[in-house]
């Protein structure tokens, strides 16, 4: 596995989530294929458990893989499909959507202060 960039402006998670995406689509891990643990990935990456756990989820909202409680995750047979116009697209998507969940915990932590 890769490490992070120091230089990427992208959150960790994404970074993980990249390479992963990216070992995935070269063929590292095959459709049914397990992810190695969230533990072997915080290790390999040198990231907390919590960002390879947030890195698995977002793989998981794309479709690209499935979570067996009490299993790990898996790989899922896709059909094929049209390729993002570019992968620099597909990063600064990527980053807005980071950036949103940045901000809207930052408003929902704000929120939690005045119910206080």
């Amino acid at each position: 596995m890769a490490s992070l960039d120091p230089d990427d402006p992208r959150a960790p998670y994404l970074q993980v989530a990249s390479g992963l995406r990216a070992a995935i689509r070269a063929g590292e891990y095959s459709p049914g294929a397990q992810l190695p643990s969230y533990q072997e990935l915080a290790d390999s990456w040198g990231v907390a458990i919590n960002t390879a756990k947030s890195a698995v989820t977002l793989l998981r909202d794309e479709g690209l893989v499935v979570t067996r409680h009490g299993k790990g995750s898996f790989v899922r047979t896709q059909p094929a499909e049209a390729e993002p116009a570019s992968r620099g697209d597909d990063d600064r998507l990527w980053q807005a959507i980071a950036e949103i969940r940045r901000r809207l915990g930052e408003i929902e932590r704000r929120l939690g202060q005045n119910q206080s």
